[in-house]
C-alpha cells in the first residue's frame, strides 16, 4: 500500500539481536532525538513511552527498519498491536542515502534509516506481522523442510552403501532408524500444521478452495498459505519475478544475443515444490499435457516448458485467491469460443 499522507516524524529503527536503536526525526522542526533499548517486550514498551514523551502523534508517524528476518518479528508484531504505522525496507536501502564509508555504527544507521523514510516516503509500504497462527506454521514449514533435505541424504547413503568396501551394517541400521525418527517426526509437523489451518476460520476457508486447484497438494497448499495469509490481492507477475520464473531479457549491444530466460533466484522452497506441481500436471492434467507436449513440439527445452506451466499456475492460483473461487475443471471448455487460441489462457 503507498503511503500518501504527510509524515511529520520518522523513526529509524536499526535492529540487531539484543538492542534497538532509534532516531526520532521531526520533520517539522528539523530536530533529532535518539534512544537505545533492548531488543525485548520492555524495550518496545520503554519506546513507546518515549514517543509519547516526545508528544508523537501516531496518526503522523511512520517507524522506519530493515528486513533483520527473526530479530525483527517481535517488534513488528507490537507496532502491529499498538497501531503504529511500520514500513520494513530492504537491507540495501540505506546504500541509496549514505555515502560510501567504512563505519559500522548502528546509531548512525538509525538516522539514516530516517532519512530514508524522508527521502523516499513514496516508496515506503506498510508491514504487518502475521497473525500467531501463520507465525507458527511458517516455523513448522521451515522445520518440516530442513528434515526433508536431512532425510533425503540419509536415503542416498543408504542406497549407496552397497558400493563401500567396508562393513556397513552399523552404519546402515543407525541411517534407518535415523530415516524413521525423522519420518515420524515429520509426520508430527504435519498434523501440526493441519491443526492450525482448521482451527483458524480464514485459514480453513483459503486453505479448502485452493486444494480443488490442479497441481496445489498437501505441502505446496501449506506453504502458500504460510507465504500469502493475510493478503487479500496477489499480482501473478510480481510473484513470478520474486520467485524467479518471469523471463528476463538477456542482450546487451550487437554481442549478446541470448532467449528470454528467469533468473532462477528466489526462495528455493517455493522453486522446488512449484516445480513438482507443474510436472504432476504436465502429467495427469489434460489441458497441461496438451500444452507441455505442444512445447516440446515446438522444439522448446522441457524445463523451458516446465517454466511456462508454472506461471500459467502462478496466474491461476492468483485469480483463485483474489476472487475466493473454486476451481472450475470446465472453465476452458465453456468459454472457448472467446479465445483465438485457448490453449494460451489459463484455465
Amino acid at each position: 500500500m503507498e503511503l500518501t499522507i504527510f509524515w511529520r516524524y520518522v523513526v529509524g529503527i536499526d535492529i540487531s539481536k539484543d538492542r534497538l536503536d532509534c532516531y526520532l526525526l521531526d520533520r517539522k522542526t528539523n530536530q533529532g532525538f535518539e534512544l537505545q533499548v533492548i531488543n525485548s517486550s520492555e524495550g518496545f514498551q520503554q519506546l513507546g513511552r518515549w514517543l509519547a514523551d516526545q508528544q508523537v502523534d501516531d496518526s503522523k508517524t511512520i517507524l522506519v527498519s530493515e528486513h533483520t528476518g527473526r530479530y525483527g518479528e517481535h517488534l513488528l508484531r507490537w507496532t502491529t498491536t499498538e497501531n503504529w504505522s511500520h514500513a520494513v525496507v530492504k537491507t540495501t536501502a540505506l546504500d541509496k542515502v549514505t555515502p560510501e564509508h567504512h563505519r559500522k555504527d548502528d546509531r548512525y544507521d538509525a538516522q539514516a534509516l530516517a532519512d530514508y523514510g524522508v527521502r523516499f516516503s513514496d516508496r515506503l509500504r506498510l508491514a504487518e506481522a502475521c497473525s500467531p497462527a501463520v507465525g507458527q506454521i511458517k516455523r513448522l514449514q521451515a522445520e518440516r523442510r530442513k528434515m526433508v533435505t536431512q532425510r533425503a541424504a540419509l536415503k542416498s547413503k543408504l542406497t549407496e552403501a552397497d558400493t563401500h568396501d567396508a562393513d556397513m551394517s552399523q552404519l546402515t541400521a543407525m541411517w534407518g532408524e535415523q530415516i524413521e525418527l525423522l519420518s515420524d517426526h515429520i509426520d508430527q509437523l504435519e498434523r501440526t500444521m493441519d491443526e492450525l489451518i482448521r482451527q483458524d476460520p480464514s485459514l480453513k476457508t483459503r486453505h479448502k478452495t485452493m486444494q480443488t486447484a490442479p497441481g496445489m497438494g498437501l505441502v505446496l497448499g501449506r506453504f502458500w498459505l504460510s507465504r500469502f495469509a493475510g493478503q487479500d490481492k496477489l499480482d501473478p507477475r510480481k510473484i513470478s519475478c520474486r520467485f524467479g520464473f518471469a523471463p528476463h531479457p538477456h542482450t546487451s549491444g550487437s554481442s549478446v544475443r541470448s532467449p528470454d530466460r528467469s533468473a532462477g533466484h528466489g526462495n528455493s522452497e517455493m522453486r522446488r515444490l512449484m516445480h513438482l506441481s507443474a510436472r504432476s500436471v504436465a502429467e495427469h492434467h489434460p489441458h497441461y499435457r496438451d500444452y507441455y507436449e505442444g512445447k516440446c513440439q515446438e522444439g522448446k527445452h522441457e524445463l523451458v516448458a516446465i517454466n511456462n506451466i508454472i506461471n500459467k499456475l502462478i496466474r491461476l492460483y492468483c485469480a483463485m485467491w483474489n476472487k475466493r473461487a473454486e476451481y472450475d475443471p470446465n472453465y476452458i471448455q465453456k468459454n472457448k469460443h472467446k479465445w483465438k487460441n485457448p490453449l494460451k489462457l489459463l484455465d
